[in-house]
């Protein structure tokens, strides 16, 4: 069975309770539609086109560490009681046990996506519908044991949920590497753990309060940090300037020069035809001798012209003019990076 993020919540716990006859319990955020794709509850720093292949010799503990690693997701398998399971049961193994105590029909039930407040108001309308109390409390056991909470507020235990005082030690480790580094992945990182801890915590005033520290610290760092990457960028185009310019005088001159052999070239034609002129009359009269020094010395014309012609040096101008190219790009990479920065770091200062 593959998994993909492009998957909805319902068709994955549809799917992987008819592949295994078990269910899945995903605890992410406080959504409640069952028609969410994953990656919308899926941790933002993951890879979003990462995948999950499973089958029914995969253990609990790999398929719970696959979606934690590379989705960002908690999830725990359960049997079909709501019951945890041990990490090291295969999903086909716990499919064994229990597939004699699971009616065919009921593996073909579609899932649906509540949570317990949901729950609770369906009972009440329920009881007040119906005087058998019994009857509807097993209805009601048989809708928890398909039900998948998304809420991180669900007062169940899950082992992979941290306390308060271990999310604010997460919380100073992104933010030392954020102050060390001033890089805009170390404080995306410290942005999505502060506000994953707002989800988990948001009635812990303890936490909360340090956040709010956090931020604070975090406000100063940013705006020193883009001080000094606008410096920076200052000075990138002033040397960005300084080459453009040597570059445009340079290839000036260039085109000054060739402008200047290409005329000197056709003042040497000139002088050859007149030349040959000269030695055509003198051929005429009878003249050779002075017609064979006239012919020499258009000889001597013709090598200078091919001197100039094949004197041909790599000019400075290209050197300069990609280099200038190359400064340009690095400036407007720079730019969009302090953008960036700048945007994102303005989510410190909210709810400050």
């Amino acid at each position: 069975m593959k998994i993909t993020l492009d998957m909805s919540v319902s068709t994955l716990l549809d799917s992987f309770d008819r592949e295994f006859g078990i269910t899945l319990g995903i605890y992410k955020g406080a959504k409640k539609s069952n028609d969410i794709k994953l990656f919308e509850i899926a941790d933002p720093r993951k890879n979003q086109k990462a995948s999950i292949v499973i089958d029914k010799d995969t253990s609990v503990e790999t398929l719970e560490a696959m979606f934690r690693d590379k989705f960002g997701i908690r999830v725990q398998v359960k049997d079909r009681d709501g019951n945890t399971v041990s990490q090291s049961s295969t999903l086909g193994g716990i499919r064994r046990l229990s597939k004699d105590d699971i009616e065919e029909e009921e593996r073909h039930k579609k899932i649906s996506l509540v949570d317990d407040d949901e729950i609770e108001e369906e009972e009440n309308k329920e009881v007040k519908k119906d005087k058998n109390k019994e009857n509807i409390k097993k209805n009601i056991d048989k809708k928890k044991n398909k039900t998948y909470l998304l809420n991180i507020h669900s007062n169940k235990t899950n082992k992979h949920v941290t306390s308060p005082e271990e999310k604010m030690k997460d919380i100073d480790k992104y933010y030392l590497n954020f102050q060390r580094t001033e890089r805009y992945k170390a404080m995306l990182n410290l942005l999505s753990c502060i506000e994953e801890s707002k989800l988990l915590y948001p009635d812990s005033e303890d936490l909360i309060n340090h956040i709010n520290d956090i931020k604070m610290k975090s406000v100063n760092i940013s705006n020193v940090s883009i001080k000094k990457r606008k410096f920076a960028i200052f000075v990138l185009i002033i040397i960005t300037a300084i080459f453009s310019l040597i570059s445009l005088g340079i290839w000036g001159f260039d085109f000054y020069n060739k402008i200047k052999k290409e005329k000197m070239i056709e003042s040497i034609i000139k002088d050859i035809d007149n030349l040959r002129l000269q030695k055509g009359s003198l051929m005429e009269s009878g003249n050779i001798a002075e017609a064979s020094a006239i012919d020499e010395n258009i000889n001597s014309k013709s090598e200078q012209i091919n001197i100039i012609k094949n004197d041909k040096k790599v000019s400075l101008a290209y050197y300069s003019i990609s280099l200038a190219v190359l400064l340009a790009i690095i400036l407007s990479v720079c730019m969009v990076r302090l953008n960036k920065f700048d945007v994102t770091s303005s989510r410190f200062r909210k709810e400050n």
